[in-house]
């Protein structure tokens, strides 16, 4: 099982999600790069069922780590997760990292939920203990959640590549958006790509969504070889867990 410090925790976060050198591995954490793909944004509202099945209403105190923790998923139910482990809550970068680029600091404090009230992190252990994907759950005070998605969604239409520095290594990753489902009360989809230690090319799928005054980013590094780490599972079962929750 690969844990991380205290220090670390944020350096690693962000290794996965938008190609930091750093990370679980040479083939996790790759050099700088970029794709070729672009896409106009889109987002997605949710549904009337799925939106009045949020945790809490925008005035409500914000949630503690340890709550949080609660509301991830277990072992079981991810399909062929060896294990996960999880970390909370997540240090914030002080002093904060600077993005340049229209929009792109806000892109990037959304990855890092740095505007957050607490937020931990889950990742998925598979295939002879290799990392497979990650949730970041993340709860906000009044209306955060709302304001860091539309910020989020904003900046998405005008950043094209998350680039800079931080103490952990090289930020450079591409931007490409993807056509939304319908997630929780509000959801976006987006791609970062990147170029791994052995030139090919790397893809951090995202899903991230606002549900109430959570929101959650689901990821995973595209593998390239089969069978692929099960991505769609972990979205439905991870909001379904969060309606469920709410409703009780």
């Amino acid at each position: 099982m690969v844990r991380w410090g205290q220090r670390g925790v944020v350096g690693a976060a962000v290794g996965v999600m938008v190609a930091v050198v750093a990370g679980c591995s040479a083939q996790e954490a790759g050099d700088a790069g970029r794709s070729q793909d672009t896409a106009p944004a889109s987002a997605a509202p949710s549904s009337a069922a799925r939106a009045s099945a949020t945790p809490s209403s925008a005035g409500a105190r914000p949630l503690t780590a340890g709550k949080l923790k609660s509301l991830l998923l277990r072992d079981a139910d991810v399909p062929r997760a060896e294990s996960t482990s999880v970390q909370g809550p997540v240090p914030r970068y002080d002093p904060p990292v600077r993005v340049p680029g229209p929009g792109c600091q806000d892109v990037f404090d959304a990855l890092v939920a740095h505007h957050a009230s607490a937020s931990v992190i889950q990742d998925f252990w598979w295939r002879g203990r290799t990392w497979g994907g990650r949730t970041w759950l993340a709860s906000y005070a009044g209306t955060g959640a709302t304001e860091r998605f539309q910020r989020l969604t904003d900046g998405l239409t005008t950043c094209r590549a998350l680039v800079g520095q931080t103490p952990e290594g090289r930020l450079n990753s591409r931007i490409s958006l993807v056509k939304a489902a319908e997630f929780g009360d509000e959801a976006v989809t987006f791609d970062l790509s990147s170029t791994g230690r052995d030139g090919a090319r790397l893809v951090d799928h995202h899903t991230w969504v606002r549900v109430g005054t959570l929101t959650v980013d689901m990821s995973d590094r595209g593998a390239r070889d089969a069978p692929r780490f099960p991505l769609g599972a972990v979205v439905d079962k991870q909001l379904d867990r969060l309606a469920r929750v709410a409703r009780r």
